[in-house]
């Protein structure tokens, strides 16, 4: 049936009431804390309330815990207690999908964002002050605002090594750990390491113990239902070189966050989600142009987004000056169709 714009609007008010829900960074979904089927806490418990189409039906409920999907909107007032609310005729809604309205997960009936607690390399010790951090432009705030530290020879396993613990919701849930030579000289070291049968060195020697695909660095500088934007790159010293270059360290509406790749997960989304973030950018190095174009398709399912154009060769956001990168966010901020029509080959 077709629901009008006022009943549309007083359902959403009075679901957000009865549930103690709130909107997506999209605006799209109504997330509860609470599942009102299987009871379980957590933000899993969503209804869609963003364009009805084809796939995508207004006020069809999912639980992503116990799976319970409610296609009918008269149904859901009533397993709430509201049936004071309900609507005169019975909602027709055609068959749903595998795709669900909400997050878009493929072939999993839940969202995966369980995460244990890691420990810390054996001899690591947080440091204020670091020949090569230095040399990477790290100031006395960048050491304040990014925990960093080494084993300080005491774990031959990290010997050389620089490890940035990585912390979500106040708890360290994996670490970074990048070796202090440049890639050329791992490389150069590495080749004669083979030839005579010899360790070789990794260049990055990370956490294990949870999947990276679950992970956000700078996550808990996002700040639930006040950081309106989100500024998302591929790497720890991204997110750092960002933050000092546009002095961002104490910005509650803007922050910075890597994702460990040129590639966003369904899980990462929705950890955006649930803070509350409506707006985007993403910052990928400049030639990432299809790992840009395919990001992007993704967060433009649930955020305003914007794509910083790079358009410098070989150039990312720790090698740039400051006016380079003011330039980019003031004048070269592109929405999906339009970074993919600049990066057209003809």
């Amino acid at each position: 049936m077709v629901i009008t714009k006022q009943d549309r609007e007083h359902l959403i008010s009075e679901l957000s009431i009865e549930l103690h829900a709130k909107p997506d960074g999209g605006n799209k979904n109504l997330i509860a804390p609470r599942c009102p089927y299987c009871g379980k806490e957590g933000g899993k418990f969503g209804i869609y309330i963003g364009k009805e189409t084809d796939k995508k039906k207004l006020f069809v409920s999912h639980c992503f815990s116990c799976g319970h999907t409610t296609k009918d909107i008269n149904q859901l007032l009533e397993d709430i207690g509201r049936s004071d609310l309900k609507l005169v005729e019975t909602a027709d809604f055609r068959p749903i999908t595998e795709q669900n309205p909400f997050f878009q997960l493929d072939d999993e009936n839940e969202i995966d964002d369980e995460l244990s607690v890691v420990e810390m390399p054996e001899g690591w010790k947080k440091c204020f002050k670091n020949p090569y951090l230095k040399e990477r432009g790290f100031t006395s705030d960048d050491y304040d605002y990014f925990p960093v530290g080494t084993t300080r020879g005491l774990n031959f396993k990290f010997e050389n090594y620089v490890v940035f613990p990585i912390i979500d919701n106040g708890d360290i849930v994996g670490y970074i750990s990048r070796h202090i030579w440049s890639k050329d000289k791992i490389e150069d070291y590495n080749r004669k390491a083979r030839r005579a049968g010899k360790y070789e060195i990794r260049r990055y020697n990370n956490s294990m113990e949870n999947d990276f695909s679950k992970l956000l660095y700078n996550y808990d500088s996002v700040i639930e239902d006040e950081t309106d934007t989100v500024i998302i790159v591929e790497g720890v010293f991204d997110v750092v070189a960002l933050t000092r270059k546009l002095e961002l360290y104490d910005n509650e509406r803007v922050a910075v966050v890597a994702t460990f790749g040129k590639k966003i997960s369904q899980t990462q989304i929705y950890k955006l989600q649930t803070k509350g973030v409506k707006t985007v950018v993403l910052g990928y190095d400049g030639d990432a142009v299809e790992a840009i174009n395919n990001t992007a398709m993704q967060l433009n399912e649930y955020f305003d987004t914007f794509i910083a154009y790079i358009d410098l060769p070989d150039a990312d956001f720790d090698s740039m000056d400051f006016w380079d990168i003011y330039d980019v966010f003031s004048s070269n901020l592109k929405t999906p169709v339009e970074y993919k029509l600049n990066t057209i080959q003809l």
